[in-house]
């Protein structure tokens, strides 16, 4: 609420009402505290409002189409059905190799999702030539940010060098400053196969990991989730849940019984609990 005192024809305008209320001398100490409870009144009902909203919100994760344009449609669609997405993000390989017509391709299809989407870096999407590209359409490779009560990491793993000295070290600062109630990560690799049936195809370095998931257990991360197998898996270690979702179009790794259908993942984050959900794009 906006209260705008002219203290020359002694007037209060309250917004959003747009009352105006002219004071007498002798009424003035008792519209000065009606002017006050309003006021109170009003901000205690917003601010309340306003932290509901911010505690409670949801995003959905996807990753993987890999220029599969038809069911980047139909995972768009799918997206726009549900209520109440603050945002979404995508795990990566958007493209099925890096050059300018799939990149434009995929920024038409994308621009249908209604949320706005965050990207990660995924391998597919930097080879061949690097990098540019990416940069280009995306901005940065990696950072962070805060949403509600949530703190939100993007990385870099999608080369073998990719996850270096200056981007760990960066991590390490960005999780000890950070002061939310509950931290998701988000990187395109990860750091070990929950299916159990890839345990190869997962990021590089097996020392990085170790430090990495260390680093995780330390600042007690929520959920840290990865792409590159294509399909669903989850499990939870040391109190983390990890969570593949690469299920937006690639051609998929899992047999079904083990995850290997197209999806996406709905998260809802309601004050301290949070809650995740596979949204399939075909029954």
């Amino acid at each position: 609420m906006q209260i705008i005192r002219n203290t020359n024809n002694r007037k209060f305008t309250l917004s959003p009402w747009e009352r105006e209320v002219s004071l007498g001398i002798a009424g003035e100490g008792i519209w000065r505290i009606l002017v006050g409870i309003i006021f109170i009144v009003y901000f205690t009902i917003t601010s309340a409002a306003t932290a509901s909203t911010l505690e409670s919100f949801s995003f959905i994760v996807f990753g993987d189409s890999q220029g599969n344009n038809a069911m980047l449609k139909d995972l768009a669609d799918r997206i726009n059905r549900e209520e109440g997405i603050a945002f979404c993000v995508n795990n990566g390989d958007s493209v099925p190799s890096a050059s300018e017509a799939n990149y434009k391709k995929f920024i038409s299809l994308s621009s249908r999702i209604s949320p706005k989407v965050y990207t990660v870096v995924g391998n597919h999407d930097v080879y061949p030539g690097g990098y540019g590209l990416f940069h280009k359409y995306f901005g940065p490779t990696y950072y962070s940010f805060d949403y509600g009560s949530a703190h939100f990491v993007i990385l870099d793993n999608a080369r073998a060098k990719s996850f270096d000295a200056k981007q760990f070290n960066w991590l390490k600062a960005d999780l000890a400053a950070n002061a939310q109630e509950h931290t998701f990560v988000f990187m395109h690799k990860p750091v070990f196969d929950p299916s159990e049936i890839y345990p190869d195809h997962i990021m590089s370095g097996r020392k990085v990991i170790e430090e990495l998931m260390a680093i995780f257990r330390q600042h007690k991360v929520d959920y840290v989730f990865a792409g590159h197998i294509h399909g669903y898996a989850r499990t939870v270690r040391d109190g983390t849940i990890y969570l593949v979702t690469a299920g937006a179009g690639a051609n998929l790794y899992l047999p079904r019984e083990f995850g290997g259908f197209y999806h996406c993942v709905r998260v809802d984050v309601k004050g301290n609990k949070i809650k995740d959900k596979v949204l399939m794009l075909y029954e």
